[in-house]
């Protein structure tokens, strides 16, 4: 089976997968024929509703789970890491989405340089306090995950200085724990500003087709005579003289290279004319002497049907007498 995925945008097609893929072996996959640093996830778009998979789910499964045909559900590869340009103005803002247990159970380093190699050891190697609170936050609501998170932040940051060197690596994974809430309320902006970009540009195109179709619509469109002369002006003029010169060369050229057959299949016309003329002559000849031949044997015929027929003998009557009655 193949399974299209989007990648900032572009829309990537991963081939050959089968019952056993998992989710990991896809976003790897892509990763690594797109050369992408940092942590992505795949999300599952269908019906509206937003899924985010985990990395050791398979797809065929997951397709059997949400009874949906492969090709209405669009996959996305997200990143969940991204470097703020300003980590102070992001950190400001609220968080909306804390990672939770099931989001660092997908979250993958996909690139082996040094700049992510913290981040991958806080998110694969989660341990202590912050483990446990994330763990045990992973059923509960957006805004309740927001609220705990928030609570064990501030407990951390607030035995921070206290706990310094009694708890080293909850100090260091409270850090890295902020950074990548930082990093996920980032990536949120960027989405929505990409959001809003794009309704723009949609908004644009529709304006511009909707312009075009009006004016290809319109039967009376006059120009103005300063439009007129500009389109005068712009016309290449001197090319399209030259190509027309071109194009009667070719049409003279053309017509000499058909007129010799042309010439010599109208003499062979002429010759047929003539020999129809001579044999239609021909022909009334030979009729006008067959007429004749058959006249004449005609009159020969009845000459001697005349000839041969016997000269007509006239009977004698009976003499009659009125003496007795009766002939003597």
């Amino acid at each position: 089976m193949d399974l299209k995925v989007y990648i900032e945008g572009v829309l990537r097609e991963v081939c050959g997968v089968t019952e056993s893929t998992t989710c990991e072996e896809i976003i790897i996959k892509l990763a690594q024929a797109a050369n992408l640093p940092g942590f992505y996830t795949l999300v599952a778009v269908y019906r509206g509703r937003e899924d985010t998979l985990s990395a050791d789910e398979k797809l065929i499964e997951f397709f059997r789970k949400i009874r949906e045909n492969p090709t209405t559900v669009q996959f996305v590869l997200r990143r969940l890491e991204a470097p703020s340009p300003h980590p102070s103005r992001v950190s400001a803002q609220p968080k909306s989405h804390p990672p939770s247990a099931d989001h660092r159970s997908h979250v993958r380093q996909l690139s082996n340089t040094a700049h992510f190699a913290p981040a991958n050891e806080a998110v694969g190697e989660l341990r202590g306090p912050c483990s446990q609170t994330s763990a045990g936050l992973a059923g509960r609501s957006p805004q309740s995950l927001n609220n705990s998170v928030r609570q064990v932040v501030e407990t951390q940051q607030t035995s921070k200085d206290s706990n310094f060197n009694d708890h080293p690596a909850t100090r260091f994974e409270s850090d890295e724990y902020e950074q990548l809430e930082d990093q996920l309320a980032y990536q949120e902006q960027e989405v929505e500003f990409n959001r809003i970009r794009l309704l723009q540009l949609d908004k644009e195109i529709a304006e511009l087709e909707r312009a075009n179709r009006a004016l290809a619509a319109s039967d009376t469109f006059a120009m103005g005579p300063a439009a007129e002369l500009a389109q005068l002006t712009a016309t290449p003029w001197p090319q399209l003289l030259e190509a027309n010169r071109t194009r009667q060369m070719d049409l003279v050229k053309e017509r000499e290279r058909y007129q010799i057959p042309l010439e010599r299949i109208g003499a062979q016309l002429e010759r047929a004319q003539e020999e129809l003329t001579q044999l239609e002559n021909k022909v009334a000849h030979e009729l006008e002497r067959l007429l004749t031949t058959l006249d004449s044997a005609n009159a020969q015929r009845r000459q001697l049907l005349r000839s041969l027929s016997p000269t007509p003998i006239r009977a004698r009557l009976p003499v009659a007498t009125k003496t007795d009655g009766i002939p003597v």
